[in-house]
């Protein structure tokens, strides 16, 4: 996870302010959309990096309230690792954007050149967290893939029976799935709650529940 504060690392003659806690190095992304003068307004332009190239909160950006005194009011600020503002930069298309790419790669160079050389205990360790993140930031995509794989576009709260098995990572062959499905049914009818439908190729139209529902049908034995 990134930690951000406001003690600026200037390596190298400081273009953008690089942030450090804990040995953990943070870029501003507010600071950075205005290094690169990009012409679209902030959040949209942070938002659509994130999206677009697969940014991982708490992994390669976090997000955080600043409170604005003289307003009374909050603004939502992002900080970003070092190598997530380089691929930003990198991606900007423009002068700015290379000169900001230059700049992260000098710094990255100088903090290795300052580097104490590390004890064999220290290796091992350093190795092993860097285990824990690939591990985690392999997980979260995982996790990302089933999401999609069983969310709809119309009712993000809303499943088929494969797709939440999928998305929970159950397996559910069609003999199951339809019990499941009857089982939901009911309850939906009982409760007066709507059910909705989308295409399937294999059988024309798959109902879909909501997940509140789902998760106590999948919570009974599956037969």
């Amino acid at each position: 996870m990134l930690n951000y504060s406001t003690t600026n690392a200037a390596s190298v003659q400081e273009l953008i302010p690089i942030s450090e806690h804990d040995g953990k190095r943070a870029v501003s992304a507010r600071m950075l959309h205005a290094f690169l003068e990009s012409k679209q307004d902030f959040s949209n332009w942070i938002q659509n990096r994130i999206k677009k190239y697969g940014f991982i909160e708490n992994l390669d950006f976090v997000r955080f309230n600043k409170i604005i005194e003289t307003v009374g009011g909050r603004m939502i600020e992002y900080a970003l690792s070092v190598d997530c503002a380089k691929e930003i930069s990198m991606v900007e298309g423009n002068a700015k954007g290379k000169q900001a790419r230059k700049y992260f790669i000098a710094c990255e160079e100088k903090w290795k050149e300052s580097a104490k050389p590390l004890t064999p205990a220290e290796m091992f360790l350093q190795n092993a967290q860097l285990m824990v993140e690939h591990d985690k930031r392999i997980s979260q995509v995982e996790n990302k893939l089933h999401v999609l794989e069983a969310k709809t576009a119309t009712r993000p709260d809303y499943f088929t029976i494969v797709g939440y098995g999928t998305l929970h990572h159950i397996s559910v062959n069609l003999k199951q799935a339809s019990g499941l499905g009857r089982k939901a049914t009911k309850l939906c009818t009982e409760r007066n709650i709507q059910t909705d439908e989308i295409p399937d190729p294999r059988f024309g139209k798959v109902k879909m529940y909501p997940s509140s529902v789902l998760e106590e049908v999948f919570n009974q034995p599956i037969n």
